[in-house]
């Protein structure tokens, strides 16, 4: 089936053309293949600033901060005046019930959560008061005790900051660690390169201490806890079902002498010794071939979906109609 449109077909071509280079190799090292392997290297690093800033330098830094500055020069009584009459339009759409309970703690909350939203423009009046409408009837509040609401809303408008305490030592915190990532490129002056040791230290740091106690329950404890099975694994009618149980058995004489194995210190000169240290080698060489095998198999399956991509897509799907086309 041929592409719908020109740009299709030109990414058709595109990437056939760069799989064949890529594929080159196999017959011997050329130009077309150390240039298709720059061209990957060179448009992953592309992808990956463009996804760092994406997903990180804009939403973490860059629209906390404009939203810091913009907000500084907002005036309160703006914000508040337009809260106030967002709270007496959404009563006035609400049938009131005096005895209904109401959550202040909780109202409050959306309410911060609104106003402080980093995307939220205060200064559009239209804009601020539709959000605040829509996050309190999207919550689960029960908003019918109208004196209440308004109320809460008096209340928490009084201590209001367009800017509060709390924000700015969050904005202190950003442009810190800013600061300490700038210093990643102090790699490029050689005489300021020691620079560069602080975010490392500080990135290896925090790494290390959420990454070992990560592996040590999931690498350790989790393989202990899988281990701990009964040996004969018995069926809700009291019978022995065989092939539970001797999966169970091979898994725990694998783990014990793999584990034995591995305890260096002990001769292991008796016949019972060295049989149970061959026992573990073998499921270590289990393992292994299982595990390459299974690296063979993704790869194999990649060079499979190229192979089809070459023949449905490029060569059944434009160069043979092409040819078809040329000689009729």
């Amino acid at each position: 089936m041929g592409p719908e449109t020109y740009i299709d077909g030109i990414g058709i071509w595109l990437a056939a053309i760069l799989t064949i280079c890529v594929y080159s190799f196999l017959i011997k090292d050329n130009f077309m293949f150390k240039l298709t392997e720059a061209l990957f290297v060179g448009v992953s690093v592309g992808y990956g600033i463009v996804l760092s800033y994406q997903n990180g330098i804009r939403p973490k830094i860059q629209d906390p901060l404009v939203r810091y500055v913009h907000n500084l020069s907002v005036e309160k009584s703006l914000v508040t005046n337009t809260v106030t009459t967002a709270m007496y339009s959404l009563s006035g759409d609400i049938v009131a019930d005096l005895s209904a309970p109401f959550k202040t703690n909780s109202f409050v909350s959306v309410l911060q959560g609104t106003l402080q939203r980093s995307t939220m423009d205060l200064t559009d009046t239209n804009l601020l008061s539709t959000s605040i409408i829509n996050s309190l009837s999207a919550s689960e509040l029960d908003l019918r005790n109208t004196p209440a609401l308004l109320g809460a809303t008096r209340d928490y408008l009084k201590g209001y900051s367009t800017v509060p305490l709390k924000q700015h030592f969050w904005v202190l915190y950003i442009f810190l660690s800013l600061c300490l990532g700038l210093l990643y490129l102090s790699r490029f002056v050689p005489s300021r390169a020691w620079l560069s040791r602080y975010p490392m230290a500080y990135l290896l740091g925090i790494g290390v201490g959420i990454g070992i106690p990560l592996d040590f329950q999931t690498r350790i404890l989790g393989q202990i806890q899988a281990s701990l099975i009964p040996i004969v694994f018995m069926s809700p009618e009291g019978k022995i079902i065989w092939v539970i149980t001797i999966g169970n058995i091979a898994l725990l004489v694998g783990i014990l002498t793999v584990l034995y194995y591995f305890f260096f210190s002990l001769k292991k000169e008796d016949p019972v010794s060295q049989g149970l240290t061959k026992v573990g080698i073998g499921y270590l060489m289990l393992g292994f071939g299982a595990s390459f095998a299974f690296t063979i198999m993704a790869r194999i399956s990649l060079l499979i979906g190229r192979v089809e991509f070459l023949k449905e897509d490029w060569w059944s799907g434009m160069v043979w109609p092409f040819i078809q086309r040329l000689f009729q």
